[in-house]
């Protein structure tokens, strides 16, 4: 009834149904010597009915449809890369023998000339849609990504077909796929999407001994991988409403439909496609499609199967991959569209007339924040994306994060800025490489320690809200990571301010210079005293190697830096190095110098190879490393 477009008509690359009698391992793999047995008795309520007293021979098959179901499980878990080949290989041999089966049974019948009356006449059914689904399963989940994905296709190919090839009799007995065939290889195309789109193929061409990394070929792999994950479910769509027409003739189920969960698998595929519009756009078309197959169900409820309800509706899962989709885009308008989203479907949640909720989570907020925080970070200063400019999108973030702490206002509201929240404005301003990075990444830190300082109902006590409404809110807490980073966002913004235009005394401007470095050395140094101050992190040596760097980029080159960079290296070995630090675990071959002494707090190498870059005269260095020598063996 409806598809994507008139190019993209599902069409079965294989023609014939695979003979699996020839389907064999991979010469390095010995197939398993297990007789295979089915799992489950098919669904099929017309011929397959499992009665309530079973025979001898119907308990001996269903035991062995058990085990064989119980074997495929132990090959998943033992090892998930082979399991799909083992499985795939005793289904062939089971399949081999269900057709001696049906031979043997035609042969009978010939010789007897009465047709059978009832299903213990029939023989028995050695290969089931349970049976079949496990070995689907395993391709999915094989990690095999394009190649299991293909594997996995081929085999619901010949699932299909055994209704198409047979004779009229065994096609009545045979199982058929279901819903879960159908969703178990679109799963396997969108797991092989987000595989083959995130890891690079490998070019022979090298570069000073380095492999070059080829990454649009891994996006163009990724994106028809997930091209034919939506084509499937387009077939899927089609062998519902076939079944739907014909549910007079044959036993139907209402099952095979696609509901939100088989079209989130396709726009999973198309979310997670880094450097593509074109995922995106399509993204799109297959919410416009949920929408529209939403409306037409509900319109037409008590026409539909006897459903009460749709199976098909878009939900806040739905917006937050869209959302993805486009801050993965990597186009100028990727964040802005995010955006549009996200302030739309806040909208949609405010009108109260979805039916499902839909409003927007802290995850859909820090979505966009993110697409815009990259933009700046991939861009850097004073350039322009798409008519914004870097410190526009980082005002735009922070214009974010001002719009949740206004909704966490709210009574009874889900939206409440956490510390990522915090952190992404804070990494958007110092990616920006402003005049004013400095200053607003300051101000957004002290915006964050704030909200930490009370320990029973931390943010909601600073917005003014009922923490006994928000119990399960998570705790706004700074990490020394947070303060080094704008300890570093300070480093280098050395030269950030300069402005030739501004007038051609060389004076006038030498003194703008030094009083704005000046300000942004204070900035860093209340940072410092923040993080020595605060209950929640430490100082570690990340922390002293900035700040050594700040007196050695901010400060003029006298001796008073040299006396401030001396008291820093001081306070450095006589700060306790942080828990998490005290004990390092580092790789064998890491050399002895990169430990940090024994007592010699948060100073190590990368703090000392600061110090003598920041000391030029040898005797003070020397000196102070003696200081810093007699200090270790004091302790």
């Amino acid at each position: 009834m409806w598809c994507m477009d008139s190019g993209s008509r599902y069409s079965n690359p294989h023609q014939s149904s695979p003979n699996f009698s020839s389907i064999s391992l991979d010469g390095s793999i010995v197939a398993s010597a297990t007789e295979p047995s089915t799992s489950d008795v098919l669904a099929n309520h017309s011929h397959q009915q499992v009665s309530h007293s079973q025979t001898p021979a119907q308990a001996q098959l269903h035991q062995r449809q058990h085990e064989y179901q119980q074997q495929i499980q132990r090959w998943i878990a033992t090892n998930p890369k082979i399991a799909p080949y083992k499985a795939e290989e005793s289904l062939a041999k089971l399949w081999v023998e269900q057709k001696e089966l049906f031979d043997n049974w035609k042969e009978e019948q010939h010789i007897k000339s009465v047709p059978a009356l009832n299903e213990t006449q029939y023989p028995p059914i050695l290969i089931t849609t349970d049976a079949v689904n496990l070995v689907l399963q395993a391709w999915c989940i094989s990690n095999n990504g394009e190649k299991g994905a293909v594997r996995a296709e081929r085999l619901l190919h010949w699932f299909e077909d055994l209704h198409s090839n047979d004779t009229t009799t065994e096609k009545s007995l045979l199982p058929r796929p279901d819903y879960q065939s159908y969703a178990t290889v679109i799963d396997a195309w969108s797991r092989a999407a987000v595989y083959e789109s995130t890891h690079s193929r490998t070019s022979e061409s090298t570069s000073k001994g380095k492999t070059k990394r080829d990454i649009p070929e891994a996006i163009r792999v990724g994106f028809e991988c997930a091209k034919k994950g939506e084509e499937l479910l387009m077939h899927m769509q089609k062998v519902h409403e076939k079944r739907l027409e014909n549910q007079q003739i044959e036993p139907y189920s209402s099952e095979i439909q696609p509901d939100t969960q088989v079209f989130h698998l396709v726009l999973k595929a198309w979310a997670h496609i880094q450097g593509s519009k074109a995922s995106a756009t399509r993204a799109m078309r297959i919410m416009d499609l949920m929408q529209e197959l939403h409306h037409y169900q509900s319109m037409n409820v008590p026409h539909w199967q006897g459903l009460n309800m749709s199976k098909v509706q878009p939900n806040i899962m739905t917006y937050k991959l869209i959302l993805k989709a486009w801050a993965n885009a990597a186009t100028p308008e990727g964040p802005d569209r995010a955006e549009e989203i996200l302030r739309h479907c806040y909208s949609l949640s405010k009108a109260g007339n979805m039916g499902v909720e839909i409003m927007p989570d802290e995850e859909c907020f820090h979505i966009v924040m993110k697409a815009h925080t990259e933009s700046v970070r991939k861009r850097g200063k004073n350039s322009d994306v798409g008519h914004v400019s870097s410190v526009d999108r980082a005002r735009q973030v922070v214009d974010l994060l001002d719009w949740m702490e206004l909704l966490a206002k709210r009574p009874k509201t889900k939206i409440q800025p956490n510390t990522d929240s915090y952190r992404i404005a804070l990494s958007a301003w110092v990616w920006s490489h402003h005049v004013d990075a400095p200053k607003e990444a300051e101000s957004i830190l002290f915006r964050m320690i704030r909200a930490s300082e009370s320990t029973d109902g931390g943010i909601e006590k600073l917005l003014n809200i009922d923490a006994g409404s928000n119990k399960n809110t998570p705790k706004v807490q700074p990490e020394t990571r947070d303060f080094n980073t704008l300890i570093n966002c300070c480093v280098f913004a050395r030269g950030v301010g300069s402005n030739p235009q501004m007038g051609s005394d060389e004076l006038e401007m030498d003194l703008l210079q030094q009083q704005f470095r000046r300000e942004t050395f204070l900035i860093a140094e209340g940072a410092l005293q923040a993080l020595l101050s605060s209950p929640h992190a430490q100082a570690d040596s990340a922390t002293f190697v900035g700040m050594i760097r700040a007196c050695l980029n901010l400060l003029p080159n006298n001796e008073e830096r040299d006396a401030r960079v001396i008291d820093l290296f001081r306070l450095a070995y006589r700060t306790p190095l942080p828990i998490e630090q005290s004990s390092p675990k580092l790789p064998s071959s890491s050399s002895e110098r990169l430990k940090p002494p024994v007592g010699g707090g948060c100073v190590d190498a990368n703090v000392l190879r600061e110090l003598r870059r920041a000391l030029p005269i040898i005797e003070d260095y020397i000196r102070v490393r003696e200081e810093f020598e007699d200090h270790r063996r004091r302790q």
